[in-house]
């Protein structure tokens, strides 16, 4: 039945079932089921007829008209629902504010606050207009119902539906934006092995040297003060000072470090050390 049939049509539609149904018309063992289907088919005639209860399932659904039993008129339940939706939102979006302060939920929440005033908008528009939405009644239910589908959906209906996709959607964004955000504890790419690159490392490298030699020079000065006057000492101590200096300070530097891991890496696999003809 389509959501927009007349009053004739659904009455007469009703008043088959109910004859159909009616649990005097079927048998013993099936009274029980046909006598829940009967109150069933009574009470959704009793929604569908009066025109405030059937404005209020078609926006919010059947908790409505038990949430808000006591409205009578399209005014109350239309307010009931504004009052709903705005403490919900309302607290969504303090929390989103509040944990977006705490610094937590921050990545994506550009697309989370569009997804809840976005979905908060069409909640509010479906309940405070008359009419269906458009792209409801023009595009979706014609083209579930033509492929048959399914029954054409309700406002109610399509508003569960937006709100787990957008859910699911902020959901997905969020944990697909950091995968394209620099990592600043993520190592940097290795650039190419071209060949200006070499030419800046061996620079860099060379300059490490340099500073190196220095420092090893204003080392040994200091340390062999106290043997100035005993030349053969000095010097087996500044050769002493110097292979510490090679050994410890200068092959724990990166650039050396890394010279040193591509010239091995250089190295044909298999060959003994020492061979001649490496790559």
């Amino acid at each position: 039945m389509p959501i927009d049939v007349d009053e004739s049509s659904l009455q007469s539609r009703f008043r088959k079932l109910t004859i159909r149904f009616h649990p005097d018309k079927v048998r013993a063992a099936d009274r029980d089921r046909a006598n829940d289907y009967y109150v069933h088919l009574k009470h959704a005639r009793d929604i569908i007829t009066d025109p405030a209860k059937r404005f209020a399932y078609d926006r919010f659904g059947p908790d409505v008209l038990q949430t808000c039993s006591k409205c009578l008129t399209v005014k109350e339940f239309t307010d009931n629902a504004l009052l709903t939706a705005l403490g919900t939102y309302g607290a969504l979006l303090v929390f989103m504010l509040g944990a977006n302060a705490l610094g937590f939920l921050k990545d994506g929440a550009y697309w989370r606050y569009l997804a809840i005033v976005a979905v908060a908008m069409f909640d509010l528009r479906t309940a405070m207009r008359p009419d269906h939405p458009s792209f409801l009644t023009k595009w979706l239910n014609p083209l579930v119902t033509s492929i048959h589908l399914r029954p054409a959906y309700l406002p109610f209906q399509v508003i569960i539906v937006a709100k787990k996709a957008a859910i699911s959607a902020a959901q997905f964004l969020g944990l697909l934006i950091p995968l394209y955000r620099d990592d600043p504890e993520k190592p940097a790419k290795v650039a190419d092995d071209t060949e200006e690159a070499r030419h800046q490392q061996i620079d860099r490298l060379e300059g490490v040297v340099k500073n190196s030699n220095v420092d090893i020079t204003r080392l040994l000065e200091l340390e062999s003060i106290p043997f100035r006057e005993n030349e053969q000492a000095k010097s087996e101590l500044r050769e002493a000072m110097k292979k510490y200096m090679v050994q410890n300070v200068v092959h724990q530097e990166k650039e050396v470090r890394n010279a040193i891991g591509q010239s091995i890496l250089k190295r044909r696999v298999g060959v003994p050390h020492g061979a001649v003809g490496t790559r």
